[in-house]
């Protein structure tokens, strides 16, 4: 036990030994916890699943395939991302000073999970922890117990040293050097821009799966689609046709696409939600509480509805479930200004087929993702594995100056070291003729201070 008692306290020796590997050994241990992923892949799915009550299929390529994918990334790319780099420092102040810039380790880095997310957010964060020299204790989400004991099996099999990662409750962060709480971030529900140009199939089936990945639970589920005049009617026929035939059911069984919500409280709050637009003057056009034969749990069947006044909460907030509010728009300026219309997004989309102007569309948007064609309901895994690392070190400039070397400029100052620097400084100028008059002036006293310099 450490002196000061904490969990992070108990880390730090076996941190501050991680922290003198090279990265390229810390990266090593990323490939072996990909590898565990890989040789856990069917259990893994399952556990999963089950906990979260999310469709195996969806686990599969969004849990496990992508942080797969994600440690790799950052295991291959280890010394690009935090490899110190040659820094070039000024050589009139500096002649021969060589000098790196990089991150250092913070110590033991605190993690909060997320539900939506449970094990593929998470465990890329770990890995950018580690890969940077930290140990890392992480706490996973209330009802992600055992995505949290997984997550630390896969660590385990890896090979890391033990007790550099500890699973925890919340009161085993106290002390951390940092926290990252993988659940804050932008609160904004998503949106959509379908243009008049778009493919309207394309558009429809990425809408109804950007809204009910998750059971509409996740960080970036889509909840509102702003549709071009003309194509406003079309979509949402269309929509609705396609939601009513989404199956849903028991999330482990193979042809589910939806599974139930977590909880009666998320179900309660989305049907109040739906009923607070319906009294505002919003039409709901389908979805809603449902039951399944032969399955438990608070199923929620996909909710459409048009009309959604802004002041309604599904207009503004972020609602968990599978809810979609259509509108229509007259023009790209009115669906962007309804699109920013809140608190930042974490996502946002552009149906066209016109890439140029879905790219000029997409920097008006305040959403932290914008894409293009496609809406995915959760970031991207090595981008958020990128991020994490910037919060798991700091900057740090190491220098080195040969040991028999006495910099030009210390101690003692006298008139020519004055008349060195601004000769130095006229060097510089752009006008015509200067540069060579202040060489002339001044090159004796430059020559002055460098033979000073190597007496030293």
């Amino acid at each position: 036990m450490s002196s000061d008692g904490s969990l992070a306290g108990e880390l730090a020796a076996v941190t501050r030994l991680w922290a003198q590997l090279r990265v390229a050994d810390r990266a090593h241990y990323l490939e072996r916890a990909a590898q565990a992923v890989v040789d856990e892949f069917d259990e893994l799915c399952l556990t999963l699943a089950g906990e979260a009550q999310r469709p195996r299929a969806e686990i599969a390529a969004f849990e496990l395939l992508a942080v797969i994918d994600a440690l790799r990334w950052l295991a291959a790319n280890a010394r690009g991302l935090l490899g110190a780099r040659r820094f070039a420092l000024p050589r009139t102040l500096h002649p021969l000073t060589r000098a790196s810039a990089g991150l250092a380790p913070v110590g033991v880095v605190g993690i909060r999970g997320v539900a939506g997310a449970q094990f593929a957010l998470p465990l890329p964060t770990v890995g950018a922890a580690l890969l940077a020299g930290n140990g890392v204790i992480i706490t996973p989400a209330p009802g992600t117990a055992r995505a949290g004991e997984r997550l630390a099996g896969v660590l385990t099999r890896a090979g890391l040293p033990e007790g550099l990662v500890r699973v925890a409750g919340e009161d085993g962060l106290e002390g951390c050097a940092r926290l990252l709480d993988l659940g804050s971030g932008p609160s904004g529900p998503d949106a959509m821009i379908v243009l008049a140009d778009a493919k309207l199939a394309q558009a429809v089936d990425g809408a109804l799966w950007a809204a009910c990945a998750g059971a509409g639970q996740l960080a970036g589920s889509l909840k509102r689609v702003y549709v071009a005049q003309e194509r406003h009617a079309e979509f949402l026929q269309a929509l609705c046709s396609a939601a009513a035939k989404l199956e849903l059911g028991d999330p482990l069984a193979p042809h589910t696409q939806l599974g139930p919500l977590a909880g009666e409280a998320v179900a309660t709050a989305l049907a109040e939600a739906i009923n607070e637009s319906v009294g505002l003057g919003a039409v709901l056009l389908g979805g809603g509480r449902t039951s399944v034969a032969a399955a438990r749990g608070a199923f929620f069947a996909p909710a459409v509805l048009s009309g959604v006044p802004r002041q309604a909460r599904l207009a503004r907030e972020r609602v968990a479930g599978p809810v979609l509010c259509v509108s229509a728009v007259a023009d790209s300026v009115e669906a962007v200004e309804l699109a920013n219309g809140g608190e930042r997004s974490l996502g946002a989309s552009i149906w066209s087929a016109d890439r140029r102007r879905a790219v000029r569309i997409a920097r008006e948007l305040r959403a932290r993702i914008v894409w293009g064609n496609d809406h995915v309901p959760v970031a991207p895994l090595r981008q958020a594995a990128a991020g994490a690392l910037e919060h798991c070190g700091r900057e740090q400039l190491i220098t080195w100056e040969p040991a028999a070397h006495h910099p030009p400029w210390r101690y003692r100052y006298d008139a020519a070291t004055q008349r060195a620097a601004r000769t130095l400084a006229v060097l510089h100028s752009t006008r015509e003729g200067e540069r060579e008059q202040a060489l002339r002036d001044g090159a004796p006293a430059i020559i002055r201070l460098a033979g000073r310099a190597l007496r030293r």
